[in-house]
């Protein structure tokens, strides 16, 4: 005897197998949304299908003077994938990061369930907490401990800067860095198109360093610059870590943004605030005199400063609505 089709006793659906709620499309979406990016542009499209998660780079203003490569913009992205992976783990699932370098896309894929740690969860909150701090820092300095911690959570080269050979050498590539820039004056017109009143994209001018090392990683031209001796004193109370590859393609571009926002989300975790340095880095010498002069053995990406906040408020930038963010 058969049973009508409508009878027949279904296997129940594991929970491997069933696409993400709605309610863990929004967790996912959110922690896009709250990723960093190069001036704030936010260069990315999302789209969700079944157990997938799909970034890829979208149509944007050109950055023609400070990113005429792409290179921070995919750094932008690669910190959005290290978000979604990030928050998925959060949630309790596996998740298996696939890059499509040459199209500016990466697939982030639930694989299958496995309960979130406490570390995981609290990786997960500190998308929410994670904002740039353009400040100086308290003076305090980050524990070894702490500073290890945040180095493994990187997923390509992080180097921290160490002794005062390699601080000075640092400080006289920022200083160099710092008055070509503030002297460019199609550069800083460019900049100063993406700096303004309060958007859903740019940077509110309040953001803005106005002295120290974080000004000489964002200079505009009302940026009152230190000199070079300022600069290597500031940085012997500072933790700056440098995230590099060994070659230089678009893949190396995307997983470098995503190892400096796992160390961000890490250094959150533990307490801690940081920024990051790209400016410096669009100028071709400063690129190279940082990897002889800190034995690098590849190509820097970007600086990230790293420290403990003084008790002062720190604006923030807005983002997209939430909507737009699956506009492709």
């Amino acid at each position: 005897m058969s049973w009508p089709p409508m009878l027949r006793r279904q296997p129940p659906e594991s929970a491997d197998e069933r696409p993400w709620t709605p309610e863990e499309v929004a967790v996912l979406a959110e922690a896009v949304r709250r990723a960093p990016s190069v001036h704030n542009t936010q260069p990315w499209s999302l789209r969700v299908q079944g157990r997938a998660a799909v970034l890829r780079l979208r149509s944007t203003p050109e950055l023609a003077h400070h990113d005429p490569d792409g290179r921070d913009r995919r750094m932008s992205c690669g910190a959005a994938v290290a978000n979604l992976a990030i928050a998925m783990r959060g949630l309790g699932w596996v998740a298996d990061v696939h890059w499509h370098a040459d199209d500016g896309e990466a697939a982030v894929i639930g694989m299958h369930r496995r309960p979130a740690t406490a570390i995981d969860r609290e990786r997960r909150q500190a998308i929410g907490r994670r904002a740039s701090f353009r400040r100086a820092f308290a003076a305090r300095p980050v524990p070894h401990l702490a500073r290890t911690a945040v180095a493994a959570a990187a997923t390509t080269q992080a180097t921290w800067v160490d002794g005062p050979a390699e601080e000075h050498a640092l400080a006289r590539l920022l200083a160099h860095a710092a008055r070509t820039n503030h002297a460019d004056k199609t550069y800083q017109r460019e900049l100063g198109a993406w700096i303004g009143p309060v958007s859903d994209e740019g940077l509110p001018a309040e953001v803005l360093p106005t002295r120290g090392v974080p000004a000489t990683g964002l200079a505009t031209g009302a940026t009152r610059l230190p000199d070079q001796a300022q600069i290597a004193r500031s940085l012997a109370q500072e933790s700056v870590l440098v995230f590099s590859t060994i070659t230089d393609g678009p893949r190396d571009q995307l997983m470098a943004g995503e190892a400096a926002e796992r160390a961000w989300l890490e250094a959150t975790r533990l307490g801690l605030v940081a920024s990051v340095m790209t400016q410096p880095l669009r100028l071709s010498e400063v690129r190279a005199g940082l990897s002889v002069e800190l034995g690098l053995g590849g190509m820097p990406q970007l600086l990230m400063r790293i420290g403990y906040p003084l008790a002062i408020p720190v604006p923030r930038a807005d983002r997209r609505p939430l909507p737009d963010l699956f506009a492709d």
